[in-house]
């Protein structure tokens, strides 16, 4: 299980779109990567299991979410040329998941739910 520093420099590193960080690789490399995926979702997952909320911690689960969504729309669009490589054809579990997990954070709700309740599996 990730700690809560790792979790917030995940955040940190994605809203500030570093190297080699989710919202780098989908928005510099036009990609989507599964791993740097569950690296965020686990990193928010992390501060709702420790109820962990600031300001600027909200700031950068919306910022991540936001890129996350505008990638997608953009792949999807049909007058844009944009696409990314590696998009998943269930990109709607994809979506289900960050939606949980970001409710969940805005929310204060510790209690998760379970795994086998998602249609999307979690990163191995």
């Amino acid at each position: 299980m990730m700690d809560i520093e790792t979790a917030k420099q995940v955040l940190s590193d994605n809203f500030n779109c570093k190297e080699n960080t989710f919202t780098y690789i989908m928005y510099e490399m036009s990609r989507f990567p599964k791993e740097e995926f569950w690296q965020v979702y686990e990193s928010i997952e992390c501060l709702v299991k420790n109820k962990v909320f600031s300001r600027e911690l909200a700031e950068q689960v919306t910022y991540c979410y936001e890129r996350f969504l505008k990638e997608i729309i953009y792949h999807l669009d049909g007058d844009d040329t944009y696409v990314l490589d590696d998009f998943p054809e269930n990109f709607n579990a994809y979506i289900e998941r960050f939606d949980d997990i970001k409710l969940r954070f805005f929310r204060g709700i510790a209690e998760l739910n379970d795994d086998s309740s998602f249609e999307l599996e979690r990163y191995k």
